[in-house]
Protein backbone atom coordinates (compact mmCIF):
# COMPACT_ATOMS: atom_id res chain seq x y z
CA UNK A 1 0.00 0.00 0.00
CA UNK A 2 3.02 2.36 1.15
CA UNK A 3 4.18 1.55 -2.39
CA UNK A 4 1.38 2.40 -4.38
CA UNK A 5 0.93 5.60 -2.65
CA UNK A 6 4.46 6.82 -3.08
CA UNK A 7 3.79 6.25 -6.88
CA UNK A 8 1.08 8.03 -7.09
CA UNK A 9 2.65 10.83 -5.34
CA UNK A 10 5.64 11.02 -7.54
CA UNK A 11 3.09 11.26 -10.10
CA UNK A 12 1.69 14.48 -9.12
CA UNK A 13 5.81 15.60 -9.36
CA UNK A 14 8.55 15.84 -7.41
CA UNK A 15 7.70 18.63 -5.10
CA UNK A 16 4.95 16.58 -3.69
CA UNK A 17 5.63 14.32 -0.39
CA UNK A 18 4.36 10.57 -0.23
CA UNK A 19 3.72 10.78 3.54
CA UNK A 20 1.29 13.89 3.08
CA UNK A 21 -0.65 11.11 0.93
CA UNK A 22 -0.04 8.16 2.87
CA UNK A 23 -0.72 10.44 6.04
CA UNK A 24 -4.21 10.22 6.19
CA UNK A 25 -4.87 7.15 4.69
CA UNK A 26 -2.99 5.64 7.63
CA UNK A 27 -5.56 7.78 10.11
CA UNK A 28 -8.36 6.59 8.42
CA UNK A 29 -7.29 2.81 8.76
CA UNK A 30 -6.47 3.24 12.13
CA UNK A 31 -9.58 5.19 13.30
CA UNK A 32 -11.84 2.74 11.43
CA UNK A 33 -10.09 -0.23 12.86
CA UNK A 34 -10.47 1.36 16.32
CA UNK A 35 -14.09 2.21 15.50
CA UNK A 36 -14.48 -1.46 15.21
CA UNK A 37 -12.82 -2.79 18.22
CA UNK A 38 -14.46 -0.21 20.09
CA UNK A 39 -18.31 -1.00 19.04
CA UNK A 40 -17.43 -4.63 19.78
CA UNK A 41 -16.34 -3.33 23.86
CA UNK A 42 -19.48 -1.22 23.88
CA UNK A 43 -22.13 -3.37 22.73
CA UNK A 44 -23.14 -5.20 25.47
CA UNK A 45 -23.30 -2.75 27.20
CA UNK A 46 -25.86 -0.78 25.04
CA UNK A 47 -23.84 2.46 24.25
CA UNK A 48 -22.32 3.95 21.13
CA UNK A 49 -19.12 5.27 20.99
CA UNK A 50 -20.34 8.66 21.23
CA UNK A 51 -22.27 7.98 24.65
CA UNK A 52 -19.08 6.49 26.30
CA UNK A 53 -17.61 9.75 25.00
CA UNK A 54 -19.80 11.78 26.72
CA UNK A 55 -19.84 9.75 30.19
CA UNK A 56 -16.46 9.69 30.17
CA UNK A 57 -15.86 13.71 29.69
CA UNK A 58 -18.64 13.63 32.71
CA UNK A 59 -17.28 11.54 35.00
CA UNK A 60 -14.37 13.58 34.92
CA UNK A 61 -15.88 16.88 34.96
CA UNK A 62 -16.13 18.89 38.02
CA UNK A 63 -20.17 19.08 38.15
CA UNK A 64 -22.70 20.05 35.33
CA UNK A 65 -21.48 21.72 32.05
CA UNK A 66 -22.64 23.15 29.36
CA UNK A 67 -23.24 21.53 25.95
CA UNK A 68 -20.80 24.08 24.32
CA UNK A 69 -18.13 22.65 26.75
CA UNK A 70 -19.17 19.04 26.42
CA UNK A 71 -19.19 19.52 22.53
CA UNK A 72 -15.78 21.21 22.44
CA UNK A 73 -14.37 18.36 25.25
CA UNK A 74 -15.32 15.50 22.37
CA UNK A 75 -14.58 17.37 19.18
CA UNK A 76 -18.03 17.94 17.55
CA UNK A 77 -20.59 20.38 16.93
CA UNK A 78 -23.36 21.19 19.29
CA UNK A 79 -26.25 20.14 17.26
CA UNK A 80 -24.73 16.59 16.84
CA UNK A 81 -24.27 16.16 20.40
CA UNK A 82 -28.07 16.62 21.07
CA UNK A 83 -29.59 13.48 20.12
CA UNK A 84 -26.67 11.87 21.79
CA UNK A 85 -27.21 13.04 25.94
CA UNK A 86 -31.14 12.88 24.59
CA UNK A 87 -30.66 8.94 24.64
CA UNK A 88 -28.12 9.41 27.68
CA UNK A 89 -30.78 10.84 29.65
CA UNK A 90 -33.63 8.62 28.49
CA UNK A 91 -31.41 5.78 29.85
CA UNK A 92 -31.15 7.96 32.80
CA UNK A 93 -27.28 7.96 32.81
CA UNK A 94 -26.97 11.65 32.48
CA UNK A 95 -28.77 14.69 33.65
CA UNK A 96 -29.88 17.79 31.73
CA UNK A 97 -31.14 21.23 33.49
CA UNK A 98 -31.38 24.85 32.58
CA UNK A 99 -28.11 26.73 33.11
CA UNK A 100 -28.49 28.59 36.86
CA UNK A 101 -25.85 31.43 35.25
CA UNK A 102 -27.34 31.88 32.07
CA UNK A 103 -30.95 30.63 31.28
CA UNK A 104 -30.64 30.49 27.38
CA UNK A 105 -28.47 27.47 27.75
CA UNK A 106 -28.39 24.07 29.56
CA UNK A 107 -25.88 22.10 31.89
CA UNK A 108 -25.52 18.05 31.90
CA UNK A 109 -24.08 16.20 34.61
CA UNK A 110 -23.33 12.52 35.06
CA UNK A 111 -26.50 11.05 37.61
CA UNK A 112 -25.74 9.08 40.02
CA UNK A 113 -26.74 5.91 37.81
CA UNK A 114 -24.24 7.09 35.05
CA UNK A 115 -21.81 7.29 37.35
CA UNK A 116 -22.39 3.96 39.06
CA UNK A 117 -22.36 2.50 35.41
CA UNK A 118 -18.33 4.10 34.37
CA UNK A 119 -17.26 3.27 38.16
CA UNK A 120 -17.96 -0.94 37.21
CA UNK A 121 -17.17 -0.35 33.56
CA UNK A 122 -13.78 1.65 33.64
CA UNK A 123 -11.38 -0.96 35.21
CA UNK A 124 -12.37 -3.35 32.60
CA UNK A 125 -12.03 -0.57 29.98
CA UNK A 126 -8.94 -0.08 31.04
CA UNK A 127 -8.37 -3.57 30.79
CA UNK A 128 -9.23 -3.83 26.94
CA UNK A 129 -7.22 -0.85 26.23
CA UNK A 130 -3.83 -2.19 27.90
CA UNK A 131 -4.54 -5.03 26.02
CA UNK A 132 -5.63 -3.53 22.56
CA UNK A 133 -2.06 -1.53 22.53
CA UNK A 134 0.22 -4.30 24.03
CA UNK A 135 1.80 -5.12 20.96
CA UNK A 136 3.16 -1.32 20.83
CA UNK A 137 6.14 -1.26 23.68
CA UNK A 138 5.44 1.76 26.02
CA UNK A 139 8.37 4.16 25.17
CA UNK A 140 6.52 3.91 21.30
CA UNK A 141 3.19 4.64 23.17
CA UNK A 142 4.50 7.88 24.32
CA UNK A 143 6.46 8.65 21.23
CA UNK A 144 3.00 8.11 19.16
CA UNK A 145 0.72 10.08 21.61
CA UNK A 146 3.22 12.66 20.86
CA UNK A 147 3.06 12.75 17.53
CA UNK A 148 -0.52 12.86 17.72
CA UNK A 149 -0.85 15.55 19.95
CA UNK A 150 1.20 18.07 17.27
CA UNK A 151 -1.23 16.19 14.50
CA UNK A 152 -4.43 17.72 16.04
CA UNK A 153 -2.61 20.68 16.87
CA UNK A 154 -1.53 21.08 13.25
CA UNK A 155 -5.49 19.99 12.00
CA UNK A 156 -6.85 22.29 14.76
CA UNK A 157 -5.17 25.33 13.84
CA UNK A 158 -5.13 25.05 9.71
CA UNK A 159 -7.79 27.24 8.40
CA UNK A 160 -11.00 25.55 7.73
CA UNK A 161 -12.51 26.43 3.91
CA UNK A 162 -9.29 27.40 2.72
CA UNK A 163 -7.15 24.89 -0.18
CA UNK A 164 -4.35 25.97 -1.62
CA UNK A 165 -5.54 24.59 -5.03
Amino acid sequence: MAQQVAAKTREAGPDHDPSSLALPLALYRAVTAFGRVAVDELAPVDLSMSQFNVLTVLKRADGPITMGALADSISVRQASLTSVVDSLTKAGLVTRKMNPRDRRSVVVAISKKGDQFMTEFLPGHYDFLEGLFAGINPRHRQQLLARLNELIDCLESYPTGQRTS
